[in-house]
């Protein structure tokens, strides 16, 4: 069995797989950002204990966007799983074209995700990722990462608004009854979820145009939840991104 492991700076998503890519277990978490050994050991038991008891983990691959607990986290995984592990970087997938600037410089969790949507869709895609923040990415023709921006992630756009309007009361993640509210709690809930939907609905369609060809799109990310229903032309895929550290496993490692 292989553990992925996807650290973000809001979750950690762990998926446990078999060789036939059979999701045998999920769990996720908010980030523990304690640069401590002892905590972090401490979170990680309570990760792999239950599996441990149940499975036999024979490896591990993680992605990480969170540079201060990252060397953290590695050995925290290694001392718990005894076994080495592997850190996902672009050292590890050479083959794969991206077209910036500084291609080494593209984040783990952006190449896993490219590596998932790869795996099981058609090219191009357009792949939404929402976390803390909204990551727009996409695969040309020729399965290449071509690009992709970044937009503030819901809760950053909603703590935003608090920190900065602090008369203003804080709103849940829902989306309201109707657009247009009539009370000061759902006129914001519709400028924040409504406001968001048609940003990414207007980029994807921008990006269309700009390829000049229809893409797939595929949602996910921790957020994604909350606005899968007003979204239903994306391929909705909460663990693109492990399944993506598993093709790159599988592909790269072994």
């Amino acid at each position: 069995m292989i553990l992925t492991i996807d650290i973000g700076n809001s979750n950690i998503v762990c998926v446990l797989y078999d060789y036939d890519f059979n999701r045998l277990y999920d769990i996720r978490l908010d980030t523990l950002k304690i640069d401590q050994m002892s905590e972090y050991l401490k979170f990680v038991q309570q990760i792999c204990e239950p599996l441990k008891q149940r499975y036999t983990i024979e490896d591990f691959i993680m992605s990480s966007v969170v540079p201060s607990i990252t060397k953290l986290a590695m050995q925290a995984f290694q001392d718990e799983l005894g076994c080495d592990g592997h850190l996902l970087s672009m050292a590890m997938v050479p083959g794969l074209v991206v077209h910036l600037d500084q291609a080494n410089e593209l984040g783990a969790d952006l190449i896993a995700t490219t590596f998932g949507a790869l795996r099981k869709y058609k090219q191009p895609t357009i792949v939404v990722d929402m976390g803390s923040a909204t990551k727009i990415t996409v695969i040309n023709a020729q399965k290449e990462f071509a690009s992709g921006l970044l937009l503030p992630g819901l809760k950053v756009a909603q703590n935003a608004m608090n920190a900065f309007i602090p008369h203003l009361p804080s709103i849940p993640l829902e989306f309201p009854e109707q657009l247009l509210g009539r009370d000061t709690i759902s006129c914001m809930q519709a400028g924040l979820m409504y406001s968001t939907i048609d940003s990414i609905i207007g980029i994807s369609n921008r990006i269309e145009k700009e390829l000049n060809q229809t893409c797939i799109k595929i949602l996910t990310g921790g957020l994604s939840n909350v606005v899968k229903n007003s979204l239903t032309d994306y391929e909705f895929d909460p663990f693109l991104l492990n399944e993506g550290l598993m093709e790159i496993y599988f592909k790269k490692l072994t």
